[in-house]
């Protein structure tokens, strides 16, 4: 079950990583680019369409990394696990806040922020690629 637990995580988190990285190099900076009338119209329709997406693969996410803590060795996970509580923190804290606020001018305070985002997503993938293919071969 540990196996298909960690296989899930990553899939999921390798998933957000790559949804992190569209966001951060094209989303978010072309929001700038957008006159104020029809700025807020779509950023609104972004948000709620995008929600579909990105809520349900962070609960899958965040489950299956529970699951694994649960499942295996808590020392084994501290890292991403730690990386996706500060990606929660940082969506929680500061991403949400700002798309609540967002004009133009203030895009690029969001994409500046967004990096601790793509960053942990980034490592996340890293570290939990590695372990899978370390538990992997270790079980075969």
């Amino acid at each position: 079950m540990l196996e298909i637990s960690l296989l899930i995580q990553l899939a999921a988190c390798a998933a957000m990583t790559g949804i992190i990285w569209m966001v951060q190099v094209v989303v978010y900076p072309l929001f700038s680019h957008l006159e104020e009338p029809a700025f807020h119209d779509y950023h609104n329709r972004y948000t709620r369409q995008v929600t579909w997406v990105i809520a349900p693969l962070m609960f899958l996410e965040a489950t299956s990394c529970a699951a694994c803590l649960f499942l295996g060795s808590w020392s084994g996970f501290l890292v991403p696990t730690l990386l996706l509580g500060l990606i929660w923190a940082s969506t929680a804290l500061i991403q949400v806040p700002q798309h609540q606020n967002l004009t133009p001018a203030k895009v690029p305070a969001l994409v500046r922020s967004n990096w601790i985002r793509t960053v942990a997503w980034t490592a996340r993938a890293g570290f939990l690629f590695s372990y899978s293919l370390r538990f992997l071969s270790d079980a075969g």
